[in-house]
């Protein structure tokens, strides 16, 4: 089987392999890190924080120096299960509007919430789907805040980029920071032989970047790393049968 390259921060994978059936055939490989920055609140008060990731709601409450009472007068909106879990034990209001892409919690957003609500959004500055722009463009007012940035990751390691080139392979890629990481090492260590690899990403803005150097992106049919994942490991199986079949 294809070995499968996971671009994600180091930090972050603990819980990235809960997705994964197994870790046999894939190599981890961080291209980014993310580094917490102080937030810029806004002056206007909020009805309502969105929060796409516990990560997200963590860095909100620890950084963003609110009195309890200012925390606690706002709902605060996610989709995923363990961001809920997380500011219900906060003590927190909570609503879970469950949905299986950025996109598709956006557009239900609009049907759940007010039109003249004023909208918090703590999130990273780099994305992979601009969910504030697209709620702005159906009248929402959402103010972002941005809560951290990612950094390539400056110091590789020679032996992991040794084995990253020896073999044609997948390669996961979730932002387009990472696009920019991965395609430096492919130019600095492999030749610029981008044909070798088969990058899988998620959102339009990846796809967008990845094609400028990849003559095939595969795009993930929902913009979560669970999705990421698992059209990786199609994709990988795939190539597995197909390689059989050529053999036999």
């Amino acid at each position: 089987m294809k070995q499968i390259v996971w671009t994600r921060p180091a930090e972050d994978w603990e819980n990235d392999q809960k997705l994964m059936r197994s870790t046999q055939h894939v190599m981890l490989f961080p291209l980014t890190r993310q580094i917490e920055i102080c937030p810029k609140l806004p002056q206007k008060p909020c009805d309502c924080v969105i929060l796409t990731s516990k990560k997200a709601a963590s860095a909100f409450m620890h950084k963003a120096q609110l009195p309890k009472e200012a925390l606690q007068k706002p709902e605060y909106i996610t989709f995923g299960l363990e961001t809920y879990k997380y500011l219900l034990g906060l003590n927190l209001k909570a609503r879970l509007i469950e949905s299986q892409s950025a996109k598709k919690f956006a557009e239900n957003l609009l049907l759940e919430i007010k039109k003249n609500a004023a909208v918090w959004f703590p999130r990273p500055i780099d994305v992979a789907f601009e969910l504030s722009d697209y709620l702005r463009a159906q009248g929402l007012e959402v103010h972002d805040i941005a809560m951290y940035k990612t950094e390539p990751v400056k110091n590789l390691d020679a032996a992991q980029i040794s084995k990253l080139t020896a073999d044609p392979c997948i390669v996961c890629l979730a932002s387009p920071s990472a696009v920019k990481s991965f395609v430096d090492i492919v130019l600095t260590h492999d030749n610029g032989r981008f044909h070798r690899y088969i990058p899988v990403v998620i959102g339009p803005t990846t796809k967008a970047a990845a094609q400028s150097y990849f003559k095939e992106v595969l795009v993930a049919s929902h913009t979560t790393l669970q999705s990421l994942w698992e059209k990786a490991y199609e994709t990988a199986r795939k190539d597995d049968i197909r390689s059989y079949l050529s053999v036999h």
